[in-house]
């Protein structure tokens, strides 16, 4: 026969268990909008029967089975691989959204905005060459033409100067938020490193663990997946092993630190402090910040520089624009001779011919770049006289060969690693085209990794999250069985009250 208070003993444990996941349930509908929660849930598993002799009969071992149950750990629905997929395609969406806002900061700067055909920008400083040329060609004696002629030049340089300051602050802006960055990242390394090591130290398995303090990493390695292509371990003490890239981050309770550097040729690198080794992370954020700012595209010409075309080739397109505008500016109008003839240099029989544009000094060097092209002193020293140069001669021969030039001639812009043949606005119009086209390509992979992002996000929130119906169903389900196992034990009350008080007592 049976222990007389078995039964009690299972109901006891039912009720229990029922008790305690009606309790998990009303946890879960409570975090039901808590940011990086995980549902939790109750593993049962029934009473293990224990029996004194190995040889005991079958209907011995009969007789103590059905002991009850047991809840052996409350259990979060994680899934490992939803996880990581979720976070590779985070860091590669967050790579290209970091490069569509960098590479639109870009463009904004040049002036011309997202429109090719735009007449702002250099495009109208162009156009406004050309009429003030035009306007001279019919007046080409009269100061006024001339000065307007001056007017046009000081303007597109003033245009080339605000496009290379603009692309200098955005530079600057970049850089100090990938410094922000960084400190972002270290600061969630030491923060994966503490949870380890509170996990580790309060001997949790790797099955069960503080699911509120899992819940927290979870979510820091969510956020930490956007900063780069990264995978996390898990380890059977219950902490986690995070690798971004190839170097080891987070390991137990100890955590890396990354350190931004500048470099003397103006590029920066991402660098790990451990082994002052450069951050090798293929996507992600710090990458999209790094390709970026220091992007040459073909124009390499140093290690530091990267082959994306970033804002170090933006301003060489610009510094190679300002080249070609000196260039063809200073060869056209030329020096008069003694004779009124152009003046020819008696080494090399060469046509001299006057300055109209020059450079500021800057670091050392006198090389026209965007940032410092000018009139020359020699044009504003002489006024509209150095431009009409003489009222006998037939000046406007010059002045319209000078207008074709910048206007319908074309010219080979080289720059260090690539040159392009045509005029003067079609240069223009394929730098703006080949930055939309960067632009295009960046916005397509954001959408396509984004989309691919939020599907195995919903994928993880449906095994992962929270459903109200689902819990309100298991809701009801174990308060039904917790009804069921108060109504067992009130059965068995009823039935020793009859064994103990009734029994026995005939005629009673």
């Amino acid at each position: 026969m049976r222990s007389t208070f078995m039964g009690f003993e299972a109901a006891r444990s039912a009720i229990y268990a029922n008790q305690k996941s009606i309790d998990i349930v009303g946890n879960n509908l409570g975090n039901v909008n808590t940011p990086g929660y995980t549902r939790q849930a109750t593993d049962r598993v029934s009473r293990i029967y224990n029996t004194s002799s190995r040889v005991s009969s079958s209907s011995s071992r009969i007789g103590i089975q059905g002991q009850g149950v047991d809840i052996i750990g409350i259990s979060q629905t994680r899934d490992a691989f939803l996880d990581k997929r979720f976070r590779d395609e985070y860091a590669n969406a967050t790579y290209h959204s970091q490069s569509t806002a960098m590479l639109s900061s870009i463009q904004h700067a040049l002036g011309d905005g997202s429109n090719i055909t735009d007449q702002s920008g250099l495009q109208g400083a162009i156009k406004d060459i050309y009429t003030s040329l035009n306007n001279f060609i019919s007046e080409p004696t009269m100061d006024a033409q001339a000065n307007l002629v001056m007017s046009s030049f000081k303007n597109i340089t003033q245009v080339l100067h605000q496009i290379d300051t603009q692309l200098n602050t955005i530079t600057q802006q970049y850089t100090e938020d990938l410094g922000t960055d960084v400190a972002r990242i270290n600061d969630l390394s030491a923060q994966l490193a503490h949870l380890n090591g509170v996990i580790s130290e309060g001997q949790f398995s790797e099955q069960y663990g503080p699911n509120e303090l899992l819940d927290q990493r979870n979510l820091l390695l969510d956020e930490l997946s956007s900063f780069g292509n990264m995978t996390a371990t898990d380890n059977a003490d219950g902490t986690v092993t995070v690798v971004m890239g190839t170097h080891t981050l987070v390991k137990g309770d100890e955590s890396d630190q990354l350190a931004l550097t500048k470099n003397n040729d103006g590029t920066v690198a991402v660098k790990w402090q451990s082994t002052n080794t450069t951050l090798d992370t293929t996507t992600g954020l710090l990458m999209a910040s790094v390709h970026n700012l220091n992007g040459s595209g073909p124009n390499v010409q140093s290690p530091n520089e990267e082959p994306q075309r970033g804002i170090p080739y933006y301003k060489d397109q610009m510094d190679t624009f300002a080249r070609a505008l000196a260039d063809v500016a200073n060869n056209t109008i030329p020096q008069l001779g003694e004779d009124g003839k152009p003046a020819v240099d008696p080494d090399t029989g060469k046509i001299l011919y006057k300055t109209l544009l020059g450079s500021e000094v800057t670091a050392g060097t006198t090389d026209v770049t965007a940032g410092n092209i000018k009139i020359s002193d020699e044009w504003t020293n002489g006024g509209p006289g150095y431009f009409i140069f003489s009222k006998d001669e037939h000046v406007e021969d010059y002045a319209q060969q000078l207008a074709s030039k910048l206007t319908d001639q074309s010219y080979t812009f080289t720059s260090n690693g690539e040159s392009f043949s045509g005029t003067f606005m079609d240069f223009q119009v394929n730098t703006l085209g080949r930055l939309g086209a960067d632009i295009s390509f960046s916005e397509g992979r954001h959408t396509a990794y984004a989309t691919i992002a939020d599907d195995f996000l919903n994928q993880r929130d449906s095994i992962s999250g929270v459903s109200s119906d689902e819990e309100t169903s298991d809701l009801i389900k174990y308060q039904k069985s917790y009804e069921a196992a108060s109504r067992v034990m009130t059965v068995l009350d009823e039935l020793l009250d009859v064994v103990i008080n009734r029994m026995g007592r005939a005629g009673l």
